[in-house]
């Protein structure tokens, strides 16, 4: 076990650059509103979550050889938001709910079985589909005003519409090229055979463009008022949380529930069946039905009981790591190393800051992100 540990750290090391640090940064158009809504509405804590979720990241860098996405459990996540808003435990009892039933099926091997009788129609569609939905995401980030379709933004000002179409135009000027390749998919996945598929192939545009728009999103947050006077050093302390009975069952019949569909398709079978198409040069990246049902489930159990937000895997964020650059698990290592830091060392202060990062560059980031997804479908 150590010297695997070892040499995969090693691996990790000689596959960082540049481009996987910008890679590493595709994805934060979802994980920035969602945990900023969960922290605000519910009583999340983003020191703890920033801690466990960094964890996450590395755990997984070192299970799968691609940059495997760790993403808020959306189905979770919206409802705990909506009237009347979730408590914690109610939202740990969600997560675990969906973690145990994943982490069964991956443990006794019936996440394969389920894998391999899903249609390829399905899984495609379920792509596409998610694809059009982040596109739309980003869209109402972008122009309507703290996401909602109240009233549309300004066109200047650190909010302005007119950021979110310079940052469009940055992310379309370094859009990769396309080649059409043919790829063996097998039955193992339970989607067809061989067919005709089209790849991404871009250069180290892509990272920088997203290195450059968190950056420049990070500057003009850092000097909003009260963004910097709220930072406190220091990690937040976690508190274990247990769900009685009551808040339980509202947990999984309101969230737990509904989630759990999306977690098994989007979250595995979707994942797998995009990971083979994203790197078919790439037979051993580990990403299988079980490890990833394995990884949801367990990754969940350990850190549901502090309070940590629920996550999982998806086609959507590997798209979107994808899309800025991200080629193996260096990314997703270099991102947990970044959220670990922040999380140990300003804790649950960071709240302001991450509420003030400007909108219309999430929105484009998670646009983008949905192109690959569309592409895939």
């Amino acid at each position: 076990m150590a010297g695997w540990l070892l040499r995969r750290a090693a691996e990790l090391r000689r596959d960082f650059t540049w481009r996987e640090a910008g890679g590493s940064l595709g994805d934060l158009g979802t994980f920035v509103p969602l945990l900023v809504g969960l922290t605000v509405e519910c009583g999340l804590d983003v020191g703890t979550t920033l801690v466990f979720t960094g964890l996450y990241n590395l755990a997984t860098a070192l299970a799968f050889d691609v940059p495997m996405p760790l993403q808020p459990m959306k189905t979770i996540a919206a409802v705990a938001m909506t009237d009347p808003p979730m408590d914690v435990p109610q939202i740990v009892a969600a997560g675990g709910f969906v973690a145990l039933v994943v982490l069964v099926l991956g443990c006794t091997g019936l996440m394969e079985r389920f894998n391999a009788v899903t249609p390829f129609g399905v899984v495609r569609g379920m792509q596409l589909g998610l694809g059009m939905l982040l596109c739309a995401k980003g869209w109402t980030l972008a122009v309507w005003t703290d996401g909602t379709k109240q009233s549309m933004r300004g066109l200047w000002g650190p909010d302005g519409m007119a950021l979110g179409a310079l940052a469009l135009a940055l992310v379309l000027a370094s859009a990769p090229t396309t080649t059409t390749t043919a790829v063996d998919v097998d039955g193992s996945a339970g989607i067809g055979a061989d067919r005709t598929h089209t790849r991404a192939r871009g250069g180290s545009n892509d990272a920088r463009v997203a290195l450059v728009l968190v950056a420049v999103g990070a500057v003009i947050a850092a000097c909003r008022p009260g963004s910097l006077a709220a930072l406190r050093p220091g990690p937040s302390m976690p508190f274990l949380t247990f769900p009685g009975l009551a808040d339980a069952a509202t947990g999984v019949l309101r969230a737990g529930l509904p989630q759990l569909p999306l977690t098994t398709l989007n979250s595995v079978v979707a994942t797998c069946a995009l990971a083979k198409d994203l790197f078919p040069d790439k037979p051993e990246t580990g990403v299988t039905p079980t490890g990833v049902a394995v990884s949801v489930g367990a990754m969940n159990l350990c850190g549901l009981g502090l309070g940590v937000m629920p996550c999982c895997h998806g086609a959507g964020g590997l798209a979107a790591h994808y899309r800025f650059g991200a080629r193996t698990g260096a990314a997703t290592a270099f991102l947990g190393a970044g959220k670990l830091f922040l999380g140990v060392a300003f804790g649950g202060s960071l709240l302001t800051l991450l509420g003030k990062f400007p909108a219309p560059l999430l929105g484009v980031l998670l646009a983008a992100a949905s192109a690959e997804l569309i592409r895939a479908g």
